[in-house]
């Protein structure tokens, strides 16, 4: 497919969206005028050339309204009198659908909608076709009235076949935004917890393990780490920990306006006031499109995003690292959320297309109480360090200086941490 007889080729690959949208405003949903517009600009939202659209009005009401792109198409189908709209979105190349779908939920005034997300073309993927679909985020337990939150859309091998499941204090707050969903809710063994798109991310009581984990192997590998980058990232804990290292600027670069304030609203504890600091520079963009203009910047960058699935997937491409390494240094260092130890076939995908652009990675793993998957996986990649080298003694030096103080990681569970069994896939390369 080609976008116009002057464009490159486009490759397969894309994201496709099937959307249930209810509550819609009925009058418009028997509009043909204004249906044909809606996913006019909707295409256009999610960067998509239009071909061609055609519409047509049923005698009995509703619509159904399509639009051929370049990319692939758009498509609406409506139900005035029961006030819902099925929508398809298939967009390939460098689109977003999502913006297409924001569009669209805004215009037809839906409040409820459902969707499912579906990953297209990617033969090199461990599990495509992937799904991603709406969760149902709480359900009753079978004794008394207790409410619980369900972790089991997890991906790769665990997809399907378990269920973690928190007893609720209280939802604090449930809410899904144009790129994913969130929820903050309150457990009275793990403090509050966090989910995207119905995955755990961490909770109050642990989190410092994922986030020191995140940061300090490859800031305290770095000698002087100025100026650094995080995509990602939205509720505040790994800037928090990147600032105690005092460096001159952070760009921090993430997609989801509505996911940060709400995180920095309801998760005050893990910014600790980070997004007031100076330093930093808030870009809520993609970052696939905003790091271009950030070439041979940063001393260091951390990608500290969910599991590879909805608006987080994009940042396990082999594109989206060799845009990261472009806007880095020489000598600069790339600490990557890779994954559980679980699903080592994606891990080792990901080592690949990471070294390939960031230089040699090594792997650091950590254990969390609140994650069911038992041990997890970062990545730090150096086209300049071998970290396995880097002595304690020089790790400690650093800390001192820096007079940073730490509840998990320390020189030795730096080391410790890259020890891996025997034939290990993830022992240094």
């Amino acid at each position: 497919m080609v976008a116009d007889s002057e464009s490159k080729q486009v490759g397969p690959v894309g994201r496709h969206l099937v959307l249930d949208y209810w509550d819609c405003e009925a009058e418009l949903l028997d509009d043909k005028g204004a249906l044909i517009q809606i996913i006019n600009d909707a295409a256009e939202a999610a960067g998509a050339q239009v071909l061609s659209t055609e519409a047509h009005q049923f005698d009995g009401q509703g619509v159904t309204a399509v639009s051929v792109l370049a990319e692939s198409h758009i498509s609406i189908h409506t139900w005035p009198e029961f006030k819902y709209a099925g929508v398809d979105i298939y967009t390939c190349g460098v689109c977003d659908p999502m913006l297409a779908h924001a569009l669209i939920k805004e215009r037809l005034a839906s409040s409820r909608v459902k969707l499912v997300e579906l990953r297209r073309g990617e033969d090199d993927s461990f599990d495509a076709i992937n799904a991603r679909s709406d969760v149902i985020l709480q359900r009753s337990a079978s004794a008394g009235n207790q409410k619980w939150f369900f972790e089991d859309s997890v991906p790769g091998r665990r997809n399907g076949k378990i269920s973690h499941g928190f007893a609720i204090e209280e939802v604090v707050v449930s809410e899904r935004t144009a790129f994913q969903e969130y929820s903050i809710f309150d457990s009275r063994l793990y403090g509050r917890v966090l989910a995207l798109d119905g995955i755990v991310q961490f909770s109050t009581t642990d989190e410092y393990i994922y986030h020191e984990m995140l940061v300090h192997p490859a800031m305290f590998s770095h000698p002087n780490p100025k100026r650094v980058l995080i995509v990602g990232g939205g509720d505040g804990a790994a800037l928090r920990e990147v600032l105690r290292h005092n460096p001159d600027q952070v760009v921090m670069i993430d997609i989801d306006e509505q996911f940060v304030r709400g995180a920095a609203a309801h998760l005050p504890s893990l910014n600790a006031g980070a997004f007031d600091d100076p330093r930093l520079e808030l870009l809520f963009e993609d970052a696939s499109t905003a790091l271009p203009r950030f070439e041979n910047c940063f001393d260091l960058a951390i990608i500290d995003c969910n599991d590879a699935v909805g608006a987080s997937e994009p940042l396990f491409k082999e594109s989206f690292y060799a845009s990261v390494a472009r806007s880095l240094r020489a000598g600069a260092l790339c600490s990557v959320q890779a994954g559980s130890m679980l699903d080592t076939d994606f891990l080792t995908q990901t080592r690949q297309r990471i070294s390939a652009h960031l230089g040699s990675a090594d792997c650091f793993k950590l254990t969390i109480p609140s994650y069911h998957c038992g041990e997890y996986i970062f990545m730090v990649a150096s086209k300049s360090q071998d970290l396995l080298e880097l002595d304690a003694a020089t790790l400690a030096k650093r800390q001192s200086q820096r007079g940073i103080e730490t509840k998990y990681w320390s020189p030795a569970m730096h080391h410790a941490s890259q020890v891996f069994p025997p034939g290990s896939s993830l022992s240094k390369l």
